[in-house]
């Protein structure tokens, strides 16, 4: 699905290209530095094992995606709370995990080390134990290495709000001491990647990587940020809750919450760190739908709690959800999703490539991947694209426009809809 996917497998196929996973990251052949690697080595590891493809490209997202279920059921065993076992069918049932169970990004892989991160904070928080910091900064660690110091923020306030949830005589001081360690600690893997980066490229490099995206993001001056308004999320959250919402038990449950937060220590620990993330991230200016996916867990293990012991609603709902997505993923493979196959251009990209050629629009690695391209592809705007022709007569440029007037001044090889629009190649008329 382009364009998010499609730029990051040809992220992941230059890496293939350059055998190199330590250099720094490109896209289109150019310095990348968006995300880390760590879902790029997955990949490319899956290619080394079954060839590269986009099936076995997405053999790590699986995996990922399995381990997002059963670390979720563990963590609502872990937090003692009601109806684990219906846990695994929540998840599997759930709006949120359905759209990006099978989507070659990054959410669902970070929501796996949020995941043991947690599991080690509260494993520590029963025993104190060197131990479980250490795991907690490794797979802190890794989370950032898999989209960023966002990481971070999916953990810090159920460390930051520990004496709200755990109450009790604690060594408050041993508790924060050995968490910021394990914070700390987390950089240690981050390092090991950066160090070899940095010194094999330049200066800007290093900028926009280690300040851009982090200051960029947070304040939305980076380019391409998604900046949207403070109450984006609010009409987002209510569908982390579904479809399992529309069960009664769900609403009955919810009238007894205010006695159970005062009893069960797992709901004031659901409640530090989800409320808190959500807030935060509608203070930052970059905000897309996914990047609340890893609270998923969270969410579906209160509504676990709140249900009666009953399975079979549990079973029909999910069944039900099984059904249209196997329906929906049909008919859009027959209507909209043949508006977004780049695959005929592509195709004939790939067999023409000793061309010299343009994309006009800003170009995110569309084809890269796609194409199996090994060179780079000039990024052209409007009017730029005459004097490239002027520069390559015998060139080719592939243009998204939605007029043909748009493309007047120049002759079609192809063209198809694509997104609303058109996109084709052409060649400038003699």
């Amino acid at each position: 699905m382009p364009i998010d996917e499609t730029r990051y497998m040809s992220v992941a196929w230059e890496m293939w290209l350059r055998r190199d996973w330590f250099a720094p990251l490109t896209m289109n052949f150019d310095l990348y530095s968006h995300k880390p690697p760590f879902l790029f080595w997955l990949i490319n590891a899956s290619w080394s094992v079954f060839g590269v493809s986009r099936w076995s490209a997405l053999v790590p997202i699986m995996v990922s995606a399995s381990l997002f279920v059963y670390l979720t059921q563990v963590l609502a065993k872990k937090l003692n709370l009601r109806n684990s076992a219906f846990v695994p069918y929540l998840v599997l049932g759930s709006v949120p995990f359905i759209i990006y169970s099978t989507l070659v990004m990054f959410d669902m892989t970070l929501g796996v080390f949020v995941l043991l991160s947690l599991l080690a904070l509260l494993s520590y928080a029963d025993n104190r134990k060197p131990l479980f910091l250490l795991a907690l900064a490794l797979s802190l660690g890794i989370g950032v290495l898999t989209k960023g110091p966002v990481a971070w923020l999916y953990v810090v306030f159920p460390f930051l709000l520990a004496p709200y949830w755990l109450k009790g005589k604690q060594n408050w001081l041993s508790w924060y001491t050995g968490g910021v360690l394990a914070f700390l600690l987390s950089g240690v893997p981050v390092l090991l990647w950066l160090v070899p980066v940095l010194k094999s490229s330049n200066p800007d490099f290093a900028f926009w990587l280690i300040w851009e995206q982090t200051a960029g993001r947070i304040s939305g001056h980076m380019e391409n940020v998604h900046t949207r308004p403070f109450y984006f999320y609010l009409p987002l959250v209510p569908i982390l809750f579904l479809p399992w919402a529309f069960l009664p038990s769900f609403w009955t449950g919810i009238s007894r919450i205010k006695e159970d937060v005062q009893t069960k220590y797992g709901l004031r620990f659901l409640a530090c760190w989800i409320i808190p993330v959500i807030i935060a991230f509608s203070f930052i200016g970059g905000k897309q739908p996914h990047y609340l996916l890893p609270l998923v867990p969270g969410v579906l293990i209160f509504i676990a709690d709140r249900l009666k012991p009953d399975m079979r609603p549990i079973l029909t709902i999910f069944s039900i959800m099984i059904l249209m997505v196997v329906t929906g993923q049909f008919i859009a493979s027959q209507t909209l999703f043949k508006k977004y196959d780049l695959r005929p251009i592509a195709e004939y990209v790939a067999q023409h490539q000793d061309q010299d050629w343009a994309f006009v629009r800003k170009y995110q690695g569309e084809l890269t991947y796609l194409g199996r391209l090994h060179k780079k592809m000039d990024n052209e705007q409007g009017e730029t694209l005459k004097k490239w022709f002027k520069a390559h007569p015998e060139g080719l440029a592939v243009i998204r426009y939605y007029k043909p007037k748009e493309v007047q001044d120049y002759s079609a090889i192809m063209t198809i809809p694509y997104r609303g629009k058109n996109i084709g190649i052409f060649y400038k008329k003699n």
